[in-house]
């Protein structure tokens, strides 16, 4: 039976008394691509009899795992697995399930086995791209900060630690839960890096002037990494070495939202505005526990066609990238037809459509305003609307309600408080950078239903892109917070060739 991309098989095996305290196989076949197998096994248990079947599965060149009689389902994936069992690349041919007859009755015993294939499929990914361990300056182990990232729902997580790699092998074992996505943070006095992708791409991370950064950069990038430029507005720590050196995005959105972030996003608008296409970022910089700063705050969303790191390498690559504020936090799609976020347009989609005709999916917005923007700046706004006994509190805001009478007002005036004083008036509640015809845009009231609104906006053509971007202002503060922003969708202008 086919369903979404799973195949799923039921087996059937019947063990006699004779069979006792032996090793046995259910076959079947792997045919095609597959990135994960999933087993589930069940028979009459304990009695009179005391029946004892024990499991493992074979591929079709060696034992892969064994969980004895301690397991009742187990999973292999190219880079995750079940304890017990080796991830690794899932080749076709013939695979076994091993049944141990340890203890049989004298009537026998029936065994029914379930295989479920998946198939390589598109789809969304949470994680962290930025964080540090003890292997640096922070103050998780790996297994504590993995521990973390899965509380917190994530299904990726980035080790970045300061100018070295050995977090990289350290943490070489798969996780049952997480990807594994290799990094190091290049930490220079003059301004910080990320290099993701390649477990030991930093070389040497002493960097003094931009000259030094191309060299260095563009070797990192040859060895396979991918090079973001963190938050290069940091008063404490800015990227000083310009921004004519070699990298792939900008961490737009460094820790909770506030000053540092506002100033990023301005500049990366007025990039994408005067043409070029820089991919958007953010990571927590989580390095111990902390009020504020968690891991997944921010979240990044990422569409990867794989269940692996280099999968969701491959997805940031293309800059199919959404930010939230949290994991379960407001999230937005945009489409075009069959282009999604990260894609560029065709002159020949444009012009058969007569402009560029949005889709915009908005899940979890509780009051939040969302602005579409173009390199022209914001273009429709809309404000959303969840009635009272829909809404449900986000983790954060839970947790907020939780500590010493906390609201969700103070959360975010705390939030806020993060910055240093005198950065504290650089978050506004009408972003910089938007359109001088923004006070005549009247912003549409929607109201979400079952947590969903789908929207629709007919783009024009003659715009370089469009992204969406959710901000939240509470009653009684002048300040807002971005809860989800996406990379854009590009349009193709009719002068780019092969378009």
């Amino acid at each position: 039976m086919m369903e979404m991309n799973k195949q799923r098989l039921a087996l059937l095996r019947w063990i006699g008394k004779e069979e006792e305290r032996s090793y046995l196989e259910v076959p079947f076949t792997v045919e095609g691509p597959v990135e994960r197998i999933d087993i589930a096994y069940r028979y009459e248990r304990g009695g009179a009899a005391g029946t004892v079947v024990d499991i493992g599965l074979r591929s079709p060149e060696r034992v892969v795992g064994w969980s004895g009689g301690a397991r009742e389902a187990f999973f292999v994936g190219t880079e995750k697995a079940t304890p017990g069992y080796l991830a690794g690349p899932i080749v076709e041919g013939e695979w076994a399930v091993l049944l141990g007859a340890y203890k049989i009755p004298e009537g026998g015993a029936e065994v029914i086995v379930e295989v479920e294939l998946a198939r390589p499929h598109g789809r969304w990914m949470k994680g962290d791209l930025h964080m540090h361990s003890v292997h640096s300056d922070g103050g998780y182990t790996i297994e504590q900060a993995k521990d973390s990232c899965k509380a917190r729902g994530l299904e990726f997580m980035a080790l970045t630690d300061h100018n070295t790699s050995s977090q990289n092998f350290t943490a070489l074992s798969p996780d049952e839960q997480l990807l594994l996505i290799p990094g190091v943070e290049l930490t220079s006095y003059f301004g910080h890096a990320n290099v993701l992708g390649a477990p030991d791409a930093l070389r040497d991370f002493r960097v003094t002037t931009s000259g030094q950064a191309d060299e260095v950069l563009e070797e990192v990038r040859e060895r396979g990494g991918f090079v973001s430029l963190n938050h290069p507005f940091c008063p404490s720590c800015p990227w000083e070495l310009g921004f004519d050196v070699p990298y792939d995005a900008i961490e737009v959105w460094n820790g909770p939202w506030r000053a540092l972030n506002e100033r990023a996003l301005a500049w990366w608008q007025e990039q994408l505005a005067q043409g070029r296409r820089v991919i958007a970022l953010g990571g927590s910089d989580t390095h111990r526990d902390d009020r504020f700063v968690k891991h997944g705050r921010p979240t990044a969303s990422v569409w990867t066609e794989a269940d692996t790191a280099q999968g969701v390498l491959a997805g940031i690559r293309q800059g199919r990238v959404v930010l939230q504020f949290d994991p379960d936090e407001t999230c937005m799609a945009l489409a075009s037809g069959e282009y999604g976020i990260g894609d560029t347009i065709p002159r020949h989609a444009v012009e058969e459509r007569g402009g560029v005709p949005l889709t915009i999916d908005i899940c979890g917005a509780k009051g939040d305003r969302v602005a579409l923007w173009s390199d022209r700046g914001i273009e429709a706004l809309w404000d959303i609307a969840v009635p009272a006994s829909a809404a449900e509190a986000g983790e954060w805001e839970a947790e907020a309600a939780e500590v010493g009478g906390w609201t969700i007002q103070r959360e975010i005036a705390a939030i806020m408080a993060f910055d240093a004083a005198e950065d504290k008036g650089c978050v506004p509640v009408i972003p910089a950078g938007a359109a001088a015809e923004f006070d005549v845009i009247a912003p549409r009231m929607v109201e979400a239903e079952n947590g969903h609104v789908r929207l629709r906006f007919q783009g024009s053509g003659d715009r370089l892109f469009y992204r969406l971007e959710a901000r939240r202002t509470l009653e009684g503060l002048e300040q807002s917070v971005v809860t989800c922003m996406t990379n854009p969708v590009y349009i193709a202008r009719a002068e780019d060739t092969g378009a």
